[in-house]
């Protein structure tokens, strides 16, 4: 996507962290020589970078402070916004002659201090937004925004991302600049519902990979599995059948599921929140599901 923003949007961001492809589809490493052209598998940089940030990434937001948010802000601010409560005996106007408990509250931010609420929103303060996703579906609409900045170890990132996309940013400027609306912000949208559709159809498009299985469960580091015996596509919900029969269980607590790619690719499916209580180790239970295959989705 970036070849159209010219910046390091998230689509760029992504791209090489599952690795590098020849035109074939081998493996190669980033400036081997003779390759002639690199690629990258879009569908293996999502994962990595699933795996790396936990599936969570995160927004810079402005939010105005209230009595009721507060204590809560300030948690999660890590110090950088900070409630100071203070406490003061006034006189209690309804009782003569006695006292009651007056609280009030000062604020600091990035070390200056506010008196007020009124003071302090007409700066407002930031927060840290969680954005989760569970599938590359997930994850496209937010291939225009920004990375502003990122964080990271060996095994772990997190990354914030604009709290607008490129496309909105520039289109605002161009309104303000020219009166009007440009194209390049229409040709972004229409590349990007493109590489919706391109997705759709070379991945997510289960017809034919849909199996019904009776599987026995079985305990796994205390836990209950079916294993499938080949790849499972986690990205399609997982629908569970009463034992001997075809109707759908419309009583369960909660679905079967893939705890991780890692079980995706085992072929492990966790059933141990269906028929709470009910299930144990050795039952039949019927599943439907959809089976992974192979799929190479290049970016350029």
């Amino acid at each position: 996507m970036s070849r159209w923003s010219g910046k390091c949007d998230l689509s760029d961001f992504i791209s090489g962290l599952g690795g590098w492809y020849d035109k074939d589809g081998n493996p190669v490493k980033f400036g081997q020589e003779g390759v002639g052209a690199y690629y990258s598998d879009e569908f293996q940089d999502f994962r990595e970078f699933k795996k790396r940030t936990g599936g969570v990434m995160y927004q810079h937001v402005k939010v105005k402070v209230t009595e009721y948010n507060q204590k809560k802000l300030a948690e999660k601010s890590n110090g950088e916004f900070e409630v100071i409560e203070h406490t003061e005996q006034v006189p209690d106007k309804r009782k003569p002659g006695e006292t009651k408990e007056k609280v009030t509250y000062t604020y600091k931010y990035w070390g200056k201090e506010y008196k007020s609420l009124k003071e302090l929103n007409k700066k407002g303060i930031y927060t840290a937004k969680e954005i989760h996703f569970d599938t590359l579906l997930d994850l496209l609409p937010y291939y225009p925004y920004i990375v502003a900045a990122s964080c990271f170890d060996q095994d772990h990132e997190k990354v914030f991302i604009s709290s607008r996309s490129f496309v909105e940013e520039e289109e605002e400027d161009f309104i303000q600049f020219s009166g009007e609306s440009g194209s390049m912000a229409d040709y972004y949208r229409k590349a990007l519902a493109d590489h919706y559709r391109e997705i759709v159809l070379e991945y997510y498009n289960p017809t034919g990979r849909d199996v019904t299985a009776t599987l026995p469960v079985k305990s796994i580091e205390g836990k209950l599995f079916v294993e499938t015996g080949i790849p499972v596509d986690s990205a399609y919900q997982i629908e569970v059948y009463r034992e001997g029969k075809n109707a759908k269980a419309s009583w369960i607590y909660s679905s079967p599921k893939v705890l991780s790619d890692e079980d995706a690719d085992k072929g492990l499916i966790f059933v141990g929140d269906v028929w709470p209580n009910l299930l144990k180790e050795g039952d039949n239970i019927t599943l439907t599901y959809i089976r992974q295959d192979a799929k190479k989705l290049y970016l350029f």
